[in-house]
């Protein structure tokens, strides 16, 4: 595994390892973020993937900002368009930029149907805002792949800064097995291989799941 930290925030560093070590599991063809933020996640991805992968990851652009209504949200974006704008998101002038297409747009109103059935794996760290994520991880199920093993890993479980978050996530693993990483912030799915989801069932204890 290798984990890039460029001249940017320092990530947290535990979820990035569970974020690469799902990468390296499903070992995705294709791969979608929500939220690209500073690029410091997708460069780490595709730093741990083959060179024939293509990763996308999404933001806001500068006309949906002001639609925001999370102060912190809100700041988080402005970062995200002064790095963009200067040229410093850490994926830009890497050996790893030809395989990242960066996508702007507000991911309520995007249009996702060229996606559809297309992405291996997902990762869902955008807007935090309860519709907002509903709508992300409706989106995120509607691109997975449907023919092999696949993922989707969630960002901030647990953070109080963003209770409904945690309380959106509890409801769907009442019909999904959804695995929360015990002293992290991440929640994964994992799609179409069921004799790895019993194994992950079978190692966690009821503290360590989300149902």
């Amino acid at each position: 595994m290798k984990i890039v930290l460029p001249d940017q925030r320092t990530p947290f560093l535990l979820d990035t390892a569970i974020l690469l070590a799902l990468a390296k599991l499903v070992q995705p063809r294709t791969y979608f973020e929500f939220g690209t933020y500073l690029g410091v996640q997708v460069i780490n991805v595709a730093a741990n993937l083959p060179p024939e992968s293509r990763l996308y990851t999404l933001d806001l652009d500068e006309e949906s900002v002001a639609a925001q209504q999370d102060a912190k949200q809100r700041q988080l974006t402005v970062d995200y368009l002064d790095a963009k704008q200067q040229k410093k998101l850490a994926f830009v002038r890497s050996s790893f930029e030809e395989r990242i297409t960066p996508l702007y747009g507000d991911s309520n109103t995007y249009d996702f149907a060229p996606f559809h059935g297309r992405m291996d794996m997902l990762f869902v760290d955008g807007g935090h805002e309860l519709p907002t994520v509903q709508s992300d991880t409706d989106n995120a199920f509607k691109m997975l792949s449907q023919d092999r093993m696949g993922c989707i890993a969630w960002h901030d479980y647990g953070n109080r800064d963003y209770p409904g978050l945690r309380t959106f996530i509890d409801g769907l693993s009442e019909t999904r097995d959804m695995f929360f990483v015990e002293e992290s912030l991440m929640v994964f799915f994992i799609h179409k291989d069921e004799q790895l989801v019993a194994a992950l069932k079978h190692g966690s204890t009821n503290d360590r799941e989300t149902r």
